[in-house]
């Protein structure tokens, strides 16, 4: 019976997936931007270099609160992304794709001013558009923060 119970044990947390992506690009300054998605966990922010990140957000005060998704599509092409907001300051990473041209990189608002546009040397992996499938919530303010060249 013990042997039974112990087999049937292992098949549960064998046939339990945990579901995460990692989307990841280098910035045309060097640095890396990177989004981690867990089911069940809010997503994480991360820029900075291989040895030191310098951003994570969210902040542990406001772990879900603050992070929003946006998609939208458009002639020939579409965009997604997520934004995370600390204070006055928003961090949306993006990616997107027309006829024959990708975009992606992450955007620094204040308020609802770009201080700081850095794109992906090579397109972010996996595709944004990943991000349907985890629980975010959608961005009462897509119009001001979808991007779209």
């Amino acid at each position: 019976m013990k042997a039974h119970i112990t087999v049937a044990a292992v098949f549960v947390l064998l046939s339990a997936s945990v579901h995460a992506e990692e989307f990841t690009c280098q910035l045309e300054n060097g640095k890396y931007v990177s989004v981690f998605v867990e089911h069940g966990k809010p997503p994480v922010y991360r820029y900075g270099t291989l040895a030191k990140t310098e951003i994570t957000l969210p902040v542990p005060q406001h772990p879900n609160n603050n992070v929003f998704y946006g998609h939208q599509m458009f002639v020939a092409g579409a965009s997604t992304y997520i934004r995370f907001k600390n204070g006055n300051y928003s961090y949306v990473v993006y990616d997107g794709e027309g006829r024959g041209w990708n975009f992606n990189g992450v955007i620094v608002y204040k308020d609802n001013d770009i201080i700081s546009k850095k794109e992906c040397k090579q397109p972010l992996t996996p595709s944004l558009d990943n991000l349907k499938n985890y629980s975010i919530k959608m961005d009462p303010y897509l119009e001001t923060y979808i991007y779209a060249p």
